[in-house]
Order: C-alpha cells, then structure tokens, then sequence
C-alpha cells in the first residue's frame, strides 16, 4: 500500500474504534475531528471542486443539512433545537469531508475490511463480559439485546447494524476475493460468530434484512455462478446453524413473539415486557408501542405538513400529543417517535424529507446500481430499513454511522480527477 492510503486507512479505523471504547467518552469527538481534518488536507482545493460537480447527491446532502438548520432557527425550543442540531452535526460534516475524497474501490473495502474486524474484535469483547456477568449473576438476560452490548456502550439495534455490515463485508472477501485456504477458514469463523452474536442481540429488523440478504445470495450463487454444492452446502449450513442457535438460546424468539400482540390502549399503565420475561397481551411491546407512537407523529404531520414543527419543537410537539392521548407510558419512558422518516416528516415536512430520501438514499442507490457496486447497495438498504423502527439522528452512534457510512461507500463512485480535467 502506498503511504497515503495507509494514513487514510489509520484515521478512518481509528475512528470506527472510538464507537466501542465507551469509557472514553471524548474521544470519539476528537476522532470524528482529526478524520474531518484529514479529509480537508487529503486533496487539492481544485479536485474538491470537481468532485463536487459530479457527484450531485453532495447537492442536496448539503441541502437537506441546511434546511436542518433553517428548522433549528424556526424554532422556538431552542436548548432542545440545539441538542438535536449537534446530533445531525455529522450529516453536514462527513459530505463536505469524506464525501469529496477520491478512493479506489481496492482501498475503500480494504478499510471496509478492517472495520468489519473491529466490530468482530468489539463484539467478541462484549460477548466475554456478558457471560463473565451471567456467571457472576446467574442471570441469563445478560447474554441478549442491550444487556450484551452494555459494555461498550451501545444499544443492541446500533450493534447489529454494524454487525451485519460485518458479514456483508466478510462475505465479498469470501466469495469474490482469491483467499488461501486460512484465510477463507478465518473469515468463514467470523461470519459464524457475528450470525451468533446478531441472533444474541435480537434486532428484529435487522435479523430479517440479515437472514433475507442470505437467502436471496444463497439463491444466486446456486443459479448464476452454478455452485450446486457449494449453495447447497451454504444454504444447509445455515438451517442447521439457525436450529443449534434456537436450540441453546431460546429467549430471542420472544423478540419477535411480541408481534402477535400489535392491540394497544393508550391510557394503558401496563410495564414494558421484556424478551427474559413472559409475554402477555396487555403488556407495552416494541410493536405494539412503535403503531402508537407512529400514530402521534404522523398526526403532528398532517397539522403541519409543509415545514414541520421545526427541529427544536419537535418533542414538544410529540409530547403534547401524547398527553392528549394518555399515552404516559411514553411520556414516563421518554420515547422519541421510533422512526427516522416519521421523525424528518412532522419535524421539517414533506420538503425535508423529499430532500433526505433523494440526497442520502435515492441518487446514492442509483449510483450503486450503476457501478454494480452489491455490498455498498447492501449496506445502504441496511441503513435505510433500520430507520423504519429507529429514529437514528436523535442517537449519536446514529448520526454518526449514517452520516460517516453513505458518503464514505460513495468515495469510488465517480470518474478520477484526472479524467474529468482532461
């Protein structure tokens, strides 16, 4: 590797390791700096430019994180407007950095590559320390959801996203990187431990987009690249895998049991049920508290449906509505409304989130598409079915991951400098 990739694949790795030192705090902060910093310095004032040019969904990225700010002043909380505006800070920070480097599709997975060997190093860390505490304890909910990842810091929905972007990665060296033999044994190690440690953590959403992304691979390379045996090897590897995981860890499936029960009260005083726990039907669950909450903000939306209640009015604005309602639940729990898009829609409109979906999500599909680019298609698909049941940029680690990871997938995707000077 050349000195300048290898400084470029030292700062962006360095930073994706602040997300699990949770004691230190700052330094993630510091982190998120020093890469802006680097990507300032990394090319010519003049290649920025061109890039610039070409790469139009930068245009409406920068759009969208100014009509963040125009919300911001439009508010009238502006101790909470501020808060959320520092959280959003990376959408406008990582486009005008990271989003005009110029990378080679080599180097971009190479650091692609050590990132998904961090969060493997970060959850086997994790996995350690939950079952030091279960011994410790006797108490199995250690092994599962937040309860796994609370050593480093993160909520479980955070965790698994980068873990399934770790299988992702892992399987395109796999399967389309000549390996010798060791190498494909170590990473068919690491793809085994992470489908462990997803089903552990016990996001639905995104065990469903993991366990769909297999099945539809699994299928292709049967039929397109004629491996019968190996597809079939693949695909029987994983049932058997699926039933040994089912087998000794059965408290997961209580996740997606709670979808059985979508019927909600809002004045109900009910507790939150809880995956170690028995389910009821009169319980609060991630279901059916997600269909009550979307309820109120999409009510907030049609009262406001051009500009949104503005970004620092926002929870002011949801939690009038759940008072109305009755819903102290929510109120007493603190809830956000548990959805991106929901979120972007009644806090800046149509407009905002018109903007967000064809700058972040959109024109970045298209041009993946175009490139036949398959594992950052994966990864932004991803991201964009995480947000249905997250709001992402109320959460640092949220803002911080989509707004480092789409423009980062989008480095390779233009013509050189050179050329387009020529």
């Amino acid at each position: 590797m050349k000195r300048k990739d290898i400084i470029a694949l030292v700062f962006f790795l360095f930073f994706i390791t602040s997300f699990f030192l949770s004691f230190f705090v700052a330094l993630k902060v510091i982190l998120m700096g020093l890469l802006v910093v680097y990507a300032f310095a990394a090319n010519s004032l003049k290649e920025k430019i061109n890039l610039l040019r070409q790469r139009k969904h930068l245009w409406l990225m920068l759009a969208f994180a100014l009509i963040i700010l125009v919300s911001f002043f439009m508010s009238s909380n502006r101790s909470d407007g501020l808060r959320f505006l520092q959280l959003r800070l990376p959408l406008l920070l990582f486009p005008i950095s990271i989003g005009l480097l110029q990378f080679s599709k080599e180097l971009r997975n190479k650091i692609l590559l050590g990132i998904a060997i961090i969060v493997s190093i970060g959850s086997l860390v994790s996995l350690c320390w939950a079952i030091y505490r279960f011994i410790q304890t006797d108490n199995a909910a250690w092994l599962y959801n937040d309860a796994l990842s609370y050593l480093i810091g993160q909520q479980s929905i955070y965790t698994s996203l980068l873990v399934n972007i770790s299988i992702y990665i892992f399987s395109y060296f796999l399967f389309f990187h000549p390996l010798s033999q060791g190498h494909k044994i170590l990473l068919s190690l690491a793809i085994v431990f992470l489908f462990i440690i997803s089903y552990l953590l016990a996001s639905r959403s995104m065990m469903l987009v993991l366990y769909s992304s297999v099945l539809i691979f699994s299928f292709y390379y049967v039929l397109k690249k004629k491996k019968w045996l190996e597809g079939a090897t693949l695909i029987m590897g994983l049932f058997i895998a699926g039933f040994m995981i089912f087998k000794f860890f059965p408290k997961t499936i209580n996740r997606f049991r709670e979808l059985a029960y979508t019927q909600f009260d809002y004045k109900s005083q009910e507790e939150e049920s809880h995956y170690a726990g028995e389910l009821t039907s009169d319980q609060w669950n991630g279901a059916n508290f997600r269909l009550a909450a979307w309820r109120c903000g999409w009510q907030i939306f049609k009262e406001h449906p051009v500009t949104g209640v503005g970004l620092g009015d926002k929870k002011d604005e949801l939690f009038k509505v759940y008072r109305q309602k009755g819903f102290q639940f929510a109120i007493s729990t603190n809830k956000n409304v548990h959805n991106n898009y929901l979120d972007i829609l009644f806090s800046m409109g149509i407009i905002g989130l018109l903007v967000f979906i064809t700058g972040w999500i959109f024109l970045p599909l298209l041009q993946f598409i175009r490139n036949k680019d398959g594992l950052a298609l994966l990864m932004l698909i991803t991201f964009s079915i995480a947000m249905l049941t997250e709001n992402y940029f109320d959460r640092s680690i949220g803002g911080l991951l989509f707004g480092f990871f789409i423009p980062f997938l989008l480095t390779t995707n233009s013509k050189t400098v050179t050329e387009k000077m020529d």
